[in-house]
């Protein structure tokens, strides 16, 4: 038996939203010019097609498994798709939109696509299913499609469900025969995620680019909803307001720009382990106290390191490529060490027990603050301040660069 706290778990709403959400989002990569779609308005979901037609989406979203750990199979008297079904009953006749009338709300039927989605397996064996189609079909009568209604609503003993199919087969047989006709069932929609880079990849989107528009519309599509619904607005958006807010994300997904990802994992473990940051406590640019600037720093060699990974491991870059690219990096940082360094070098060799520690670390921050202005570049890509820097901690992490003159004895 669940505790209370287990019958209570916001967890199975929590995902119920997420899948409402994100086939909310696989429809609006689908939309087509002229057309509009909605969350949370006229429906779970809806779509104003452009023809003045209109579709109504329920979702309906189980973690129930069977045996074999699958989710389970849409059964002929499912609650969810009875309780639908009476909710649009509900939504047609509704006398506050002005259906009062039979000719009223077939003609809102005639004009409106019901669709239940789920990812509730179908199931042969389900006979409301069946019998929907045969309808739809000719296959069968009303008048045997009613009779299966009465032995449906005889056969369970659940008064809400009972209710819920009482709802519907009281309707007049042309509204029954209207309804079935616009009503349909998208069952066994799970991995929405997959989907969706399915429609991304569609877009001719480059392989390897399909995670970064997936996140970069994930997260503007989701900030914008959040925004809206805040602002007490409507969540409706257009064909025409998706491509203009979309289009840069496909568009850098398309060009030979490697994509820079600025949000990188936490570092763990020590932070004052790390041998660039010692470097830098020896030439006293940071300060042992201030642990804020030391984690921005660590931060901007975090972003280097998992962005040449990434690139690495998903094609953007070669091996050799990545290779030369530090190869270029150190060669920028030793032209400034030696020239920063010239006339030290010359004292260093002759009488280094005479020189003082403030004077190597004057010329070590003189070579510090030379080589962090540089900005550096990968082919077609410019990179930021913030990855030209961290590249260069990265390096000096390894360590194959340094600041002060003796770096290599202390460091390497």
């Amino acid at each position: 038996m669940k505790s209370f706290q287990e019958t209570t778990s916001a967890d199975n709403k929590s995902i119920g939203f997420d899948y409402q959400y994100y086939y909310f989002l696989y429809l609006l990569l689908n939309l087509k010019q002229g057309e509009q779609i909605g969350i949370e308005v006229k429906d779970d979901i809806h779509i104003d097609l452009k023809d003045g037609k209109q579709v109504l989406l329920q979702l309906k979203h189980s973690v129930q498994t069977n045996a074999s750990g699958e989710i389970i199979n849409l059964t002929e008297l499912d609650n969810d798709s009875w309780k639908t079904i009476s909710n649009w009953v509900k939504v047609i006749n509704d006398p506050n939109e002005g259906r009062k009338t039979l000719a009223q709300q077939r003609a809102f039927i005639t004009n409106t696509s019901f669709i239940l989605v789920s990812n509730k397996s179908s199931n042969k064996s389900n006979k409301f299913l069946k019998n929907v189609m045969k309808l739809k079909n000719r296959e069968i009568t009303l008048s045997k499609f009613k009779t299966y209604l009465d032995e449906l609503h005889n056969e369970t003993k659940d008064k809400d469900i009972k209710d819920y199919i009482n709802t519907f087969k009281i309707q007049k047989d042309k509204w029954i025969e209207s309804f079935v006709k616009h009503l349909k069932f998208e069952l066994n929609q799970d991995d929405l995620i997959d989907k969706i880079k399915g429609a991304i990849r569609e877009k001719l989107v480059k392989e390897n680019r399909i995670n970064n528009v997936f996140e970069s519309l994930d997260s503007n599509i989701r900030t914008n909803n959040y925004i809206t619904i805040k602002k007490r607005e409507k969540v409706i958006i257009t064909f025409e307001e998706f491509r203009k807010g979309a289009e840069t994300y496909f568009e850098k997904a398309r060009d030979s720009k490697l994509p820079v990802r600025k949000k990188v994992s936490n570092f763990s473990g020590d932070p004052f382990s790390q041998i660039f940051i010692k470097q830098l406590l020896d030439i006293e640019i940071l300060e042992e106290d201030n642990i804020e600037e030391l984690l921005s720093l660590t931060g901007y060699k975090m972003q280097a390191y998992i962005n040449l990974e990434t690139w690495e491991q998903e094609g953007e870059i070669t091996a050799s490529q990545r290779e030369q690219f530090e190869k270029e990096c150190i060669l920028q940082w030793k032209n400034i060490f030696n020239q920063t360094h010239i006339r030290l070098r010359k004292r260093w060799l002759k009488e280094k027990d005479t020189i003082s520690e403030d004077l190597l670390i004057e010329h070590a921050q003189d070579c510090y603050f030379k080589v962090i202005e540089k900005i550096l570049e990968f082919e077609e890509t410019k990179f930021d301040m913030e990855f030209s820097n961290g590249q260069f901690y990265l390096l000096s992490d390894t360590p194959n660069i340094g600041w002060k003159i003796d770096w290599e004895d202390k460091y390497k």
